[in-house]
């Protein structure tokens, strides 16, 4: 049996893209890493094997679909296929209705690719309801990622849409697409953004956008305070 560091002429962690199905494009050194994966290739003496470490991207974000290990269908063993073993840990996570139950964390320990995953079958892990993203994440969905301008989202959406007022737990949360591209995602899935504002927008200012009124993303007294996404999530509506 040859060594699996023999042949081909290329990095072993290339080889592991091919199994995992991850996309590395624009990565550096290894480093961080998704995890491990198992490469098996043939020649003419036969057939071997070994266990890889996939260095975590490092660029660009990551852009979120509904499908490949992010489809409606997918499981935990779907997603440790793609990311590897080591990548996923279990502990309880935020439910589309804002309880916490048992899922499945993505990278836990890497805030800028940690994928929250809550699920319908929480015993057996599977029927995604819910993904999450972290406030610094490098994910996007549909174009939107942490620190996209409203006016930005507005131009994805293809239209306004309404928001909550600012201030409390819920303030600046999107409510209504209005039937905008973002209201379409491809699949089941459903896009979540919560807005943020800048901590030294004046009292005034910020008065003018709060409580619990319902803003469209176009009036003069949101535009004001120039948010931009503060947090973003993906639903699974069946």
């Amino acid at each position: 049996m040859r060594s699996a560091f023999q042949g081909r002429g290329r990095p072993l962690f290339v080889a592991g893209t091919l199994i995992l199905g991850a996309s590395l494009a624009g990565c550096q050194a290894p480093g961080p890493t998704w995890g491990t994966g198992t490469v098996t290739e043939t020649d003419p003496w036969g057939g071997y094997q070994a266990v890889v470490s996939i260095p975590a991207p490092d660029a660009p974000p990551r852009v979120f679909e509904c499908k490949g290990p992010w489809a409606p269908n997918t499981t935990d063993i779907n997603i440790m296929a793609d990311f590897g073993q080591q990548a996923i840990s279990h502990t309880e996570v935020m439910q589309p209705d804002g309880s916490m139950a048992p899922g499945s964390v993505l990278l836990a320990n890497e805030p800028k690719l940690r994928v929250d995953i809550a699920w319908a079958d929480a015993i057996g892990y599977s029927v995604p309801t819910r993904v999450a993203f972290t406030e610094e994440t490098r994910w996007s969905v549909a174009g939107v990622t942490i620190g996209t301008s409203i006016a930005d989202v507005e131009k994805a959406n293809g239209r306004p849409f309404r928001m909550v007022g600012f201030g409390g737990n819920n303030g600046g949360v999107v409510m209504d697409w209005r039937g905008g591209q973002l209201a379409n995602l491809a699949g089941p899935c459903r896009l979540g953004v919560q807005f943020s504002i800048s901590a030294l927008a004046s009292n005034a200012a910020q008065a003018r956008a709060s409580g619990p009124k319902v803003f469209s993303s176009s009036d003069p007294a949101i535009r004001a305070l120039s948010p931009t996404v503060g947090l973003f999530w993906v639903n699974y509506k069946w």
